[in-house]
C-alpha cells in the first residue's frame, strides 16, 4: 500500500473511533466534514468501514468492545477520551485475534484502499480502454493509467504519458483524473492528459472541466475551470496558461498523427522520439529550422524525409535516424 493510501487508511481509522467514542464536538464535526469533502475518496474510504462495521456482529458483541464503549460515554476530559479513541482502534485487531485478524484486516484494507486496474503502454504502442461506466480512455505511448471501480465518483489516475478520455454523461457521479499534484474533474467531456516530468497539460475539446493543483505555486492558481477549445499549461516552477487550442491538432495523436505547426525540427524530433527505440537526433546547427508537417507518430522516416525535401536538413551519414546541416 501507498503512503498515501496509508495515511488515508490511519484518518479513517482515527475519525472512526472518535465518532464511536461519542459526540464530536461542534470544532471537531467542521473538521471531520472538511476532511470527508477534501477528497471525494476519504468520503469512499469512510462509509466503506462503516459498513464493515455494521457487518461484524460478532466484534459488536465482544465484551471488550462494550466495556470500552461504556468507558468512552462516561469519560470526562479530552485527554481520557483521546486515550479511549486510541483503544478502540486498536481493539479491532485485539477481539478479532489470530487469522481471523488476518483475514479481517485484508477485508478492510480492499475496502479502505480498493485497488485499481493498471492499463499501460510501451514505446510506440497505443491502447484503446472502454471503462466500466461506458467512457473511453486512449492511452499514448509509454503511458500508465490506473482506474478503480465507479463508486461515488469515477476516479483515475494517469501515473505517466498522455491519455485522451471521452466521457460518458453522468451528473451524478463526476469524473475525476489525478495527474501529478493536479486533477481534472469532469461530468461529460472529452479532454486530453498530458503528464511530462517537468509539466502538466490539458486540451479540452467538448464541454467543460475543472483543473485543480495540490501544491500551488506562489502567483500561480489553485483551481481554473476550463471551457471547450482551450489548453493549460503548468510547468515546475512557473504559473499556469491558459490559452487558446486547435483541438482536432492538438489530439491529433489519437489516429496516429502529430500536428507540427511552425515548430523546430528539435521538438519535432523529441516528440516523435517518445514513439521510437531508435533515437532520432538533429544537429544543433538546424535544430532551430521550423516546419509545418502532419506526420504519422510511428514512422521517423517521414520526417527526415520531409526535412531533406524542404531543404531543411539532410539526413546524416550512418544507420539510425539522424539530420544535419544541408
Amino acid at each position: 500500500m501507498s503512503a498515501a493510501l496509508q495515511d488515508r487508511a490511519g484518518e479513517v481509522a482515527q475519525w472512526f473511533a472518535r465518532r464511536r467514542a461519542g459526540p464530536l464536538t461542534p470544532d471537531d464535526q467542521m473538521a471531520f466534514q472538511t476532511w470527508l469533502e477534501a477528497d471525494p475518496a476519504n468520503r469512499e474510504a469512510f462509509e466503506a468501514a462503516s459498513r464493515l462495521w455494521g457487518d461484524l456482529d460478532g466484534l459488536r458483541a465482544d465484551p471488550r468492545l462494550m466495556r470500552l464503549r461504556e468507558e468512552a460515554r462516561g469519560a470526562v476530559g479530552r485527554r481520557r477520551t483521546r486515550r479511549v479513541i486510541g483503544a478502540v482502534a486498536a481493539c479491532v485487531a485485539l477481539a478479532v485475534g489470530g487469522a481471523a485478524a488476518w483475514q479481517g484486516a485484508r477485508y478492510l484494507s480492499g475496502l479502505v484502499a480498493p485497488q485499481p486496474t493498471r492499463y499501460a503502454t510501451r514505446v510506440g504502442q497505443t491502447m484503446s480502454v472502454s471503462l466500466p461506466d461506458g467512457s473511453l480512455a486512449v492511452l499514448d505511448t509509454n503511458s500508465e493509467l490506473r482506474a478503480w471501480a465507479p463508486g461515488k465518483t469515477r476516479r483515475l489516475e494517469l501515473v505517466r504519458g498522455r491519455a485522451f478520455f471521452k466521457v460518458a454523461k453522468d451528473g451524478l457521479h463526476p469524473f475525476v483524473v489525478r495527474a501529478g499534484d493536479h486533477s481534472v474533474t469532469a461530468l461529460g467531456t472529452q479532454f486530453d492528459v498530458d503528464l511530462r516530468p517537468a509539466s502538466f497539460k490539458v486540451v479540452l475539446s467538448e464541454g467543460r472541466v475543472r483543473v485543480k493543483s495540490d501544491r500551488p505555486m506562489a502567483g500561480a492558481a489553485s483551481a481554473v475551470d476550463m471551457n471547450a477549445g482551450y489548453q493549460l499549461v503548468a510547468r515546475d516552477g512557473g504559473d499556469w496558461n491558459l490559452s487558446r487550442a486547435d483541438t482536432r491538432s492538438a489530439e491529433g495523436w489519437v489516429s496516429g498523427r502529430l500536428v507540427f505547426d511552425d515548430a523546430p525540427l528539435g521538438v519535432i524530433a523529441a516528440e516523435l522520439g517518445r514513439y521510437s527505440t531508435t533515437p532520432i537526433t538533429v544537429a544543433p546547427e538546424v535544430a532551430d529550422q521550423r516546419m509545418s508537417a502532419v506526420l504519422p507518430a510511428k514512422d521517423p522516416e517521414a520526417f527526415i524525409a520531409s526535412a531533406e525535401a524542404l531543404g531543411l536538413a539532410r539526413r546524416a551519414p550512418g544507420a539510425g535516424y539522424a539530420l544535419t546541416a544541408p
